[in-house]
């Protein structure tokens, strides 16, 4: 196991001239190479280095794009740790975060302009730095500076700290190594040799680990070539130009192909070529639909159901090319102790998880939130069982939280403590409904209060968290709200 800046060491012998990282610009994917990507990643740690910014902590805010990761390869690798947040946080959710982590420095896009303009007004000491307004100048800088530039060869540092929500004023902070990150990379190999001649097209969120580490960080080792997606609704059509051989997919795009083709259009043959041409297709992020996993696998498609959590930073169960059984979520990985907590009469209990890419557990927070216990075993939330042969088989949630299709985490406790601020509030239930958040209320207030105190806490929180339907119980019999 090397780090980063070792492996980008390497990759500069070997790859210079490269194409690495393509991105969408004048109407055509144009490529950066693997030599110039690390001479920014280097510029950059010098220039961020030269402001004071050494072992500190350095958000990124901002939907994915070449710059996006520039920063976080040298934030990690030459600077310090890296905090990539949900583009699609809100100000309330980046105050939160703030309250539990301490950040000196924010790379934000130009379409987070505004939040982070309230934001600076209450924490002025704050670097706050407009990624498509100064980002160049930053690179300029640094390749200007006669700065030494020191790679973080410690894999046992902390290099990363992702956040798995920013709703409450008591987000989970979780802290991240090297060693962490790269702990299941020969495991992954194994099932999945990833190689220099693949093409991998990139449109998951990179601050997720499941993307960021699986389909980005270890990039840097296999030496494949990326393409970033230009545009969600563009996926299909991209793909189909970019012709890629390793895709990670979530079930919500999964079903989204699965209904294209599925409804004999003029593209589907193309569609499903495409498809079989995919050497390793990975879907995780939440739970993948058995009907559509098995018509996927009998077409010929090399789909593999991959389970994991940020805590393990990432992949703890993945299926494997050929396996005939196609009903688990995955077979454990070789190098994870995983075991099943007070299982039942059928073997079902909760998912523990003990190993090298296992987090050393959440900061700040000692108290009876950790699901880490004293021998290092992660408590996942999750109840499933394992079988001889090591597959793992989902069967449900012992945490209360709901994935969204797009692979999102909706905490149910922390939403309806959200809701309880209101003291006229005796109770609220949050739940699922027809794929969006639903609450049920109880309370002194009227249906048209509820409604307007609904979406006054909607426009606080990003669009997957937004309670789309309301049942209110009063004194007087209520009903449902449109």
């Amino acid at each position: 196991m090397k780090s980063i800046c070792e492996y980008l060491e390497e990759d500069e012998r070997k790859w210079k001239d490269r194409p690495y990282i393509h991105v969408w610009r004048e109407g055509k994917f144009q490529a950066v190479s693997f030599g110039k990507t690390i001479s920014d990643i280097k510029n950059l740690g010098k220039a961020l280095n030269d402001r004071g910014l050494h072992g500190k902590n350095i958000m990124i805010y901002s939907e994915n794009s070449y710059e996006w990761m520039v920063l976080y390869l040298s934030i990690m690798g030459y600077v310090g740790k890296c905090v990539p947040v949900d583009k699609e946080w809100t100000e309330f959710d980046i105050r939160n975060t703030l309250s539990v982590l301490d950040i000196d420095a924010v790379f934000y896009s130009q379409k987070k302009k505004e939040c982070i303009k309230k934001l600076q007004e209450v924490y002025p000491g704050i670097l706050c730095v407009c990624i498509e307004e100064e980002f160049l100048r930053y690179i300029a800088a640094g390749a200007k500076s006669s700065s030494p530039l020191e790679g973080e060869r410690n894999l046992q540092k902390t290099v990363m700290i992702l956040f798995t929500s920013g709703t409450t004023n008591v987000p989970k902070a979780i802290p991240l190594t090297q060693a962490n990150l790269f702990n299941n990379w020969e495991t992954l190999y194994q099932r999945t040799p990833m190689r220099e001649d693949d093409i991998s097209y990139v449109f998951l969120p990179l601050n997720h680990v499941y993307s960021g580490v699986a389909n980005f960080l270890y990039s840097i080792i296999s030496g494949m070539q990326l393409y970033l997606c230009s545009d969600i609704t563009k996926i299909i059509e991209e793909m189909l130009l970019v012709r890629p051989t390793v895709v990670c997919m979530v079930p919500l795009i999964l079903s989204r192909v699965y209904e294209t083709v599925t409804n004999e259009t003029a593209q589907t043959e193309r569609i499903m070529e495409m498809l079989r041409g995919i050497r390793f297709l990975y879907c995780g992020g939440s739970f993948t639909d058995l009907t559509i996993k098995k018509f996927f696998i009998s077409q010929g498609v090399h789909l593999l159901e991959a389970y994991g959590t940020t805590e393990t930073s990432s992949v703890i169960a993945l299926d494997i090319i050929g396996d005939l059984n196609i009903d688990s979520n995955g077979v454990i990985f070789e190098n994870l102790d995983v075991k099943i907590s007070e299982p039942d009469e059928n073997g079902v209990g909760e998912i523990l998880v003990k190993g090298g890419s296992v987090s050393s557990g959440y900061l700040s927070r000692n108290d009876h939130y950790s699901e880490f216990d004293s021998e290092g075993y992660y408590h996942t939330g999750d109840l499933g069982r394992i079988d001889e042969t090591r597959h793992l088989y989902i069967k449900g949630r012992k945490k209360r939280m709901i994935i969204t299709e797009n692979a999102k985490n909706v905490y149910v406790d922390e939403m309806e403590e959200l809701l309880l601020q209101n003291p006229n509030l005796q109770k609220a239930v949050i739940f699922e409904e027809d794929h969006h958040i639903a609450v049920s209320v109880i309370g002194n207030l009227s249906r048209e209060e509820v409604t307007e105190y609904v979406e006054e806490i909607n426009r606080k929180l990003p669009k997957y968290k937004r309670i789309k339907n309301i049942y209110v119980r009063m004194d007087v019999p209520g009903g449902r709200i449109k």
